[in-house]
């Protein structure tokens, strides 16, 4: 998974899926699939896809993403999908959005 800790970050495209065969304690870490740390006053992404597919354990991940609430960071077309499996992902940026 992905930590950006650097000022004036871009990203254009960014897909990954959580790992497979994680327990459900994996929820419990605090983990993102893609976080930005939270001294960054400057980030920007477009075309942040977040999948799941927990297929032996019931996963229940609070964010995909997470990242400072200011005004300069910012996520554009965002998305979390349920590919198949257990479990949810229930918002997509710091606990906004639906949930998959």
């Amino acid at each position: 998974m992905l930590e950006w800790n650097g000022e004036g970050g871009k990203t254009y495209f960014y897909q990954s899926e959580y790992p497979y065969d994680v327990d459900h304690d994996y929820a419990d870490s605090g983990s993102a699939s893609y976080k930005v740390g939270d001294n960054v006053k400057t980030h920007e992404a477009w075309g942040v896809g977040v999948y799941s597919f927990f297929e032996y354990n019931e996963v229940n991940m609070e964010s995909s993403i997470k990242a400072p609430s200011n005004e300069g960071v910012k996520f554009h077309n965002s998305l979390s999908v349920f590919l198949n499996g257990y479990g949810s992902i229930r918002h997509i940026v710091n606990e906004e959005g639906g949930g998959v």
